[in-house]
């Protein structure tokens, strides 16, 4: 086997593993959470349905920075420079938040569909949309990721410009952007009226993927000889 082939084993080996951990990471964060709103949420009502009232107990703003702090140790270890970090982390992210809805799904029976609207995360302020939205993110990061992966471990990194970085930046505020516009109004009234911009995740999945585009190596031209 070429050095070739052993780097590109190596890389799927690590990758199984980080997803091993990322999956049993998102299984049991969806059976904290449904420990968690049976004890804070009162019977009978559908905590999925308040918009806010979950958000307001510290204890879900600090699980939700330990699984963060969880992700960026195992990253940590896992990579030996910024760029390998990085893409381990949004690669766990990924299988993580992917994993987190099948375990609701799993174990509680929710959500009744892709659609359904959820409190996606709460740091640094509550985000809302519908689950499909985040679970398409996630596989996103998960396939970049792997990109990014691979080329550092056949000695072709990705070429990470400014307008690279740019754009990359520029389709997570997008994102970002689309789940936050709305807060207030859920916060004060519930999901009632309001409707997710599957526009903006369009522009920010576009910005992404041309971001992508531009790193390959592929795209550069070797001088002539």
């Amino acid at each position: 086997m070429d050095t070739e082939s052993k780097n590109t084993s190596s890389v799927w080996k690590q990758l199984g593993w980080i997803t091993v951990y990322a999956i049993a990471m998102g299984l049991l964060e969806a059976i904290c959470v449904l420990y968690l709103r049976r004890l804070v949420i009162p019977e009978g009502i559908d905590a999925h349905q308040l918009g806010s009232p979950i958000v307001r107990f510290p204890i879900e703003l600090i699980r939700e920075a330990c699984t963060v702090m969880m992700l960026v140790a195992v990253a940590w270890m896992a990579g030996y420079n910024w760029k390998t970090r990085t893409a381990y982390f949004f690669y766990m992210f990924g299988v993580w938040d992917i994993l987190y809805y099948v375990g609701l799904k799993w174990l509680g029976n929710w959500p009744s569909s892709w659609l359904e609207w959820d409190c996606l995360f709460l740091i640094p302020e509550p985000w809302y949309g519908p689950v499909l939205a985040p679970v398409l993110i996630s596989l996103y990061f998960m396939l970049g990721c792997c990109l990014v992966l691979l080329y550092e471990k056949r000695s072709t990194p990705l070429q990470i410009t400014l307008s690279v970085v740019v754009l990359q930046v520029m389709s997570i505020v997008v994102w970002y952007w689309s789940f936050v516009k709305d807060t207030n109004h859920i916060v004060k009234h519930g999901y009632t009226g309001v409707h997710y911009s599957w526009i903006l995740f369009a522009v920010g999945l576009v910005l992404g993927l041309t971001s992508l585009w531009l790193a390959t190596p592929a795209r550069v031209k070797e001088p002539s000889t």
